[in-house]
């Protein structure tokens, strides 16, 4: 998060200029700012999936010993 907000712009996943056809956008900005936002991303992603493991495991051992 930290990385992102230093970042400011440059780390936007995106911009809109980039969808117009013809367009040449410079790359402008440190070169760590622009894999900062999928990093960001991919890391929340982990969690939230690593929580899901930890609740699927409990119903499992629920069942089993029959809490």
């Amino acid at each position: 998060m930290l990385q992102l907000e230093v970042a400011g712009p440059h780390a936007w996943p995106y911009a809109p200029q980039w969808l117009d056809a013809g367009t040449v956008q410079p790359v402008n900005g440190p070169d760590w700012a622009a894999p900062a936002a999928s990093t960001y991303f991919d890391m929340r992603k982990t969690t939230i999936y690593g929580g899901a493991t930890e609740v699927q495991k409990n119903i499992i051992a629920k069942m089993i010993l029959g809490f």
